[in-house]
């Protein structure tokens, strides 16, 4: 994905934080390693608006695995990233949906802001991860991927590594 690419040589990588990287640090707040990762480097972090209903529907389990603070953790995890009203990114929903219909079609706002955007999705998801690296329709990358793109590698040598490692 060349344009993908672009965005990430520009100043401040953007990305779309799924909300699995999201709830994670929700429930672990500044001891989280993705958070740890978001204080040390300049990201633009975007997530579709589908994140806040699925924070809805489970905010008692987060609450409950989050012990203590929940509250802040659910301020500062929601101070990290720019929540996209679907409006802005509904153009892709139909091609996005194409896609993830064949692994999750929860995914599918996910993919279609990153489609948008065009940027990577920060994501702990193997199933979207494959399917990015399989058919380059959209990039996917888990923590560890992340961690190593802003450590200098390129995003090509991010991807492969990331491809043997999910085998």
């Amino acid at each position: 994905m060349e344009g993908a690419g672009g965005r990430i040589q520009e100043e401040g990588i953007a990305l779309v934080l799924d909300s699995n990287v999201l709830f994670m640090i929700v429930v672990a707040g500044s001891r989280s390693r993705a958070y740890r990762i978001i204080e040390e480097h300049e990201l633009n972090l975007f997530t579709p608006e589908e994140a806040l209903i699925e924070f809805h529907r489970h905010v008692e389990k987060l609450r409950r695995h989050a012990i203590k603070d929940f509250e802040t953790k659910v301020m500062l995890a929601f101070m990290l990233v720019h929540v996209v009203p679907r409006e802005l990114y509904e153009d892709k929903l139909r091609d996005a949906y194409t896609i993830a219909r064949t692994f999750d079609p929860k995914d599918t706002p996910f993919i279609a802001l990153s489609l948008k955007l065009n940027v990577p999705i920060w994501t702990e998801d193997k199933d979207v991860i494959k399917y990015g690296i399989q058919t380059r329709r959209y990039i996917a990358l888990d923590t560890i991927a992340v961690e190593k793109l802003l450590s200098g590698k390129s995003l090509e040598n991010v991807l492969q590594d990331l491809a043997l490692r999910l085998k």
